[in-house]
């Protein structure tokens, strides 16, 4: 089993200058950036891609004072204890191809961090359908994909973010009355500049492949990191159970399926999926 404490967890950010100099030796024509203090990496990867900047690009920050999570949550962070970057480049996909990106980042960070955790992530890092990264079931990482209007004809400007939690897991956890996990307890001692650059190639390399391919080519790979195959679930939209039953996995649309008491399977596109453990024996 991989230590409970690495030196990650005693770590300092370089300086933010000095850290997107890191970042730009690993990304050799990206546009890269990294801020001491945003409200916002996607909102600021937005501005640049509205005025016509065609990527790639990478914005971060130690600390981000508007940070959003899916539907819009707020989300914050001390800075220092999460990494907090956004990528973004314009993209030949149209609007209606755009839901299934969730899925594919999601899986793609999976992919670059299981690189850098090595065998032992296998079984502990997984991935909670859409998007959320997961370390033995606790939340590590979270990721918001977004899309917004580009000058040039026919294309469209992609923003994938990510805040992926370094240390602080314990006290997050109590603060949130849920458990939450964080890279140090991985046991890896990959530094956070190797982390940011290994996500964001993963990234645009799926999101190339998707352009071309769709979601099909993923579904497979998407199994290997599915946190939820097996398990009951409850649908819930806007806070009301809509149905219950057991996942089975993702469509070739990235939809996911789940199978209710009858055998019958439904698919999900929107709502929040909250995973609930089943009664004692059984389903009642």
């Amino acid at each position: 089993m991989p230590s409970s404490h690495s030196a990650l967890s005693d770590a300092v950010l370089a300086p933010p200058a000095e850290f997107a100099a890191g970042l730009r030796s690993a990304l050799p024509g990206w546009n890269v950036s990294w801020l001491a203090s945003t409200p916002s990496t996607n909102a600021d990867l937005q501005q640049y891609l509205r005025r016509g900047g065609e990527g790639p690009a990478l914005i971060g920050s130690h600390e981000q004072t508007s940070g959003r999570g899916r539907a819009g949550r707020p989300w914050h962070t001390r800075a220092g204890d999460a990494l907090l970057f956004s990528c973004g480049w314009q993209a030949q996909i149209a609007p209606a191809r755009l839901p299934p990106l969730s899925l594919v980042a999601g899986l793609a960070a999976c992919e670059a961090l299981s690189s850098l955790l090595g065998p032992h992530a296998d079984g502990a890092l997984a991935l909670k359908w859409p998007n959320d990264v997961q370390w033995n079931t606790a939340k590590l990482a979270g990721i918001l994909v977004e899309s917004v209007p580009v000058p040039a004809p026919g294309r469209i400007g992609l923003v994938l973010g990510m805040g992926i939690n370094l240390r602080g897991a314990g006290a997050l956890s109590r603060a949130l009355g849920r458990e939450v996990a964080d890279w140090a307890l991985t046991g890896s001692a990959a530094d956070p500049a190797r982390l940011v650059s290994a996500v964001a190639q993963s990234w645009r390399a799926a999101a190339d492949e998707y352009a071309v391919e769709g979601f099909g080519p993923f579904q497979a790979r998407f199994a290997r990191w599915d946190a939820l195959y097996g398990q009951p679930v409850r649908v819930i939209d806007a806070g009301r159970t809509l149905f219950e039953g057991t996942a089975r996995g993702v469509d070739a649309s990235g939809k996911l399926q789940v199978e209710e008491t009858t055998g019958q399977l439904r698919a999900v596109t929107v709502g929040d999926i909250s995973v609930r453990a089943a009664p004692q024996g059984g389903w009642a």
